[in-house]
């Protein structure tokens, strides 16, 4: 996972980049907490989708289930927010 910096909310969880469907919407997700931004500006107070679905705020999918995922390093260039990025976490985590 690429993620954008350490959750200023819960203080704990990695900030990654999630795809929530194929036309590519991708939203800043916590691992931890599930604090949700629309864009890897930070600094705005956090969103909270409904657990336990973690609706997408951009589409009428939910950003647990496929097609959702973790973005790619192409993915995240492609929306421009590259220059966000931290660095990488291993699978393993």
């Amino acid at each position: 996972m690429f993620y954008v910096g350490t959750c200023p909310f819960c203080e704990q969880g990695s900030l990654g980049v999630r795809i929530c469907n194929k036309a590519g919407d991708a939203v800043i997700l916590c691992d931890e907490c599930d604090a949700m931004w629309l864009s890897p500006e930070i600094n705005a107070p956090p969103a909270f989708p409904e657990q336990p679905n973690l609706p997408c705020p951009c589409c009428p999918g939910n950003l647990t289930d496929d097609p959702a995922h973790w973005a790619s390093f192409g993915e995240i260039y492609q929306k421009g927010w590259i220059s966000a990025v931290k660095g990488e976490l291993s699978e393993e985590r």
